[in-house]
């Protein structure tokens, strides 16, 4: 969907909850949805300001406002610029008191986050958030939550080709990368391969690229390092271009050296088999629980516990590596474990077994819930790769 639709969406929305305002206030990237709606990524402290009825409005420091117009979502008079903080400060205050001095705003926060989730929605920082009380003492801010939700947890056909773009992209990167893995090579050697290819093909990397080779295979979100790959281990390589602010993930593990042990060839072909078993499930209808329960279940019934198999088994990916909507995670650790899979959604399904001084192996896909079952968007290999 045009970032213009999505204001026109916003506003539907906005009136059938009794809103008056949705409100982004944000700098230096910290709130995703400002590039989202904007159509570029400004850093000078900005405003969007969306109301229920009328245009839609952006408080923007003059050296980037040229930018906002360039993207052409924005109308030329519906961009201001400000000088000083006053003018910031002024603009609010006329803004969101048009339709009176007490405004239902809906701002960038997740009520109950610490159990229910949705981090990628929880972006105003509390300094902005106490400016805001001075400047509409009398407004009644509430979360945005249900908004973004169903404006982001299910894709449209054009965000659909945006995700398949990504994911392209992300396969050409790890296929590039794999090419350059020899004993000596670090990790970061790796992942700077994987990031030139994204960049290379008008994308960016959506998320830091994880290498992890050897015994640093076994940590599943480890921080790529300039450890130095060796003759005969593993390595898992994380990564996701993001395309037109639309990102992929996928996870590839492969293996350096000819020899395998017996129990890595068991690592590795029961996670994939979960991961096969996991991703046969996803259908419209069922609860996000259910298809980690099949991964999980899997990889219990052939010698591996919680220990081993420590994150869920996938989630919803968009704008956001991790995008609202549900959680392939056991129903009791959230309440986005019981939403229902709907067509349009994007998941990712990742089931992985980590054992310290061993390593580690992930196999990861994005997955397109249809209207008859699903699409797999990304494909990772069959069998192990041994290089």
């Amino acid at each position: 969907m045009s970032s213009r639709n999505k204001i026109l969406k916003v506003q539907k929305l906005l009136k059938e909850k009794k809103l008056d305002f949705w409100l982004i206030v944000t700098s230096e990237l910290k709130d995703i949805h400002s590039p989202w709606i904007l159509g570029t990524k400004c850093h000078t402290r900005h405003a969007v300001v969306i109301p229920s009825d009328g245009s839609p409005s952006v408080m923007i420091a003059e050296m980037e406002a040229p930018m906002v117009k360039k993207a052409k979502i924005f109308k030329e008079n519906e961009v201001y610029t400000y000088e000083s903080p006053d003018d910031f400060i002024n603009f609010l205050k006329e803004k969101l008191t048009e339709k009176g001095d007490s405004p239902r705003i809906a701002i960038n926060y997740v009520d109950d986050l610490y159990k229910g989730g949705e981090e990628t929605i929880n972006y105003l920082l509390h300094g902005d958030f106490l400016e805001l009380t001075k400047i509409v003492p009398k407004a009644n801010f509430v979360s945005a939550q249900e908004i973004l939700y169903t404006l982001r947890a299910v894709k449209d056909d054009d965000e659909i080709k945006l995700h398949k773009k990504a994911a392209e992209i992300t396969i050409k990167a790890v296929k590039h990368a794999i090419e350059h893995i020899k004993p000596g090579v670090t990790e970061a050697e790796i992942a700077a391969e994987a990031d030139y290819i994204m960049k290379k093909y008008g994308a960016e990397p959506g998320f830091d690229t994880i290498v992890a080779a050897g015994p640093n295979s076994a940590d599943p979100h480890h921080n790529t390092s300039n450890y130095r790959i060796e003759k005969e281990s593993l390595i898992i390589i994380d990564l996701g271009a993001k395309y037109k602010f639309h990102t992929a993930d996928m996870t590839w593990t492969v293996y350096l050296g000819d020899n395998p042990s017996e129990k890595i060839k068991h690592m590795y072909s029961v996670v994939k088999e979960a991961h096969d078993k996991a991703i046969e499930a996803v259908r419209p209808g069922i609860e996000a629980w259910e298809i980690d329960k099949t991964a999980r279940d899997y990889i219990y019934a052939n010698g591996y516990s919680a220990k081993e198999f420590m994150h869920s088994t996938g989630h919803p990916i968009g704008i956001h590596v991790h995008d609202v909507g549900p959680a392939f995670t056991e129903k009791e650790k959230s309440k986005r474990a019981l939403i229902k899979l709907e067509p349009g959604m994007i998941m990712t399904v990742e089931p992985g077994v980590y054992i310290q001084k061993i390593g580690g192996v992930r196999i990861e896909d994005d997955v397109l819930v249809t209207k008859d079952g699903h699409e797999v968007l990304t494909k990772t290999p069959e069998e192990l790769i041994k290089l």
